[in-house]
C-alpha cells in the first residue's frame, strides 16, 4: 500500500451508506441509525470527516463544536476492523487537532466506554487525560470515561 492511497476528506452525501455500515460494524447496539448519521453530517456545528484507503472508507470522525466554548468534542471515531493497526484512528485525531486549532479551540474532549481498552490506551498514548466518569452512560449500563487533550 502506498502512502498516496490514504486520504482524509470531509464526508459527502454519497458516503452515507458506507458510513452507516461502518457505524453498525463498529458500535453495534450503540450505533447511530441512518437518520442520525445524516443529521450529524448536515449539522452546522458538526464536522464529519472520513479517511479512505484505496478509495474505501476505512475510518471516520464526527466532531461537534459549540459556540463560545474552548473545546471541540470528538463525538464519534470509528475504524473498520479490516483497517485496524494502521494508525488511522491516530490520523483522525490529528485531523481533529488541526480543525480545533483552525477554530481557536484549546482542547479536544470525548467520552469512551470504560470497557473499550484499546481506545482508552490509544487516547492516553496521544496525550488525553481522564477528567471524570459518567455512570451508566451507555445502553449496556457501562460508564463513560471523560477524557481531554489540551492543544499546545
Amino acid at each position: 500500500m502506498s502512502a498516496n492511497s490514504v486520504h482524509i476528506r470531509p464526508a459527502v452525501a454519497a458516503d452515507l451508506n458506507e458510513l452507516f455500515r461502518l457505524e453498525q460494524l463498529c458500535f453495534d447496539a450503540e450505533s447511530f441509525n441512518r437518520r442520525q448519521l445524516r443529521y450529524l453530517a448536515h449539522r452546522p456545528n458538526g464536522l464529519f470527516w472520513v479517511l479512505t484507503d484505496e478509495k474505501r472508507i476505512a475510518a471516520f470522525i464526527i466532531l461537534l463544536e459549540r459556540k463560545n466554548t474552548e473545546g471541540l468534542r470528538v463525538y464519534s471515531l470509528a475504524v473498520s476492523p479490516a483497517f485496524r493497526g494502521r494508525s488511522y484512528a491516530q490520523q483522525m485525531i490529528q485531523q481533529a487537532l488541526v480543525l480545533a486549532q483552525e477554530r481557536a479551540k484549546r482542547f479536544l474532549y470525548l467520552e469512551v466506554s470504560e470497557h473499550n481498552g484499546a481506545a482508552i490506551q490509544l487516547y492516553r498514548k496521544l496525550g488525553f487525560m481522564e477528567t471524570g466518569r459518567r455512570k451508566a452512560y451507555y445502553k449496556d449500563g457501562s460508564a463513560a470515561l471523560l477524557m481531554r487533550l489540551f492543544i499546545d
